[in-house]
């Protein structure tokens, strides 16, 4: 779930703190990491489309709701 969510995020071109993360991400081909975390983040709502939006946040509950059943 935590790479699915990130690969939206990494087709917009967001730079990964995480080293495991950024790993991942730098090994695929199209992965062009361009775009500062704290700016990418504060501009989200002008980046994704509406469907993005929707698998995000049904991700994002998904994760919520593994953590909080300690999975």
């Amino acid at each position: 779930l935590e790479l699915a969510k990130n690969e939206i995020y990494a087709r917009h071109g967001r730079k990964f703190v995480t080293q495991r993360i950024a790993d991942y991400f730098n090994g695929k081909s199209w992965y062009k990491g361009t775009e500062d975390p704290d700016t990418f983040d504060n501009n989200q709502g002008e980046i994704f489309n509406e469907y993005e939006v929707a698998n995000i946040t049904k991700i994002a509950e998904q994760e919520a709701k593994l953590r909080s059943e300690g999975k």
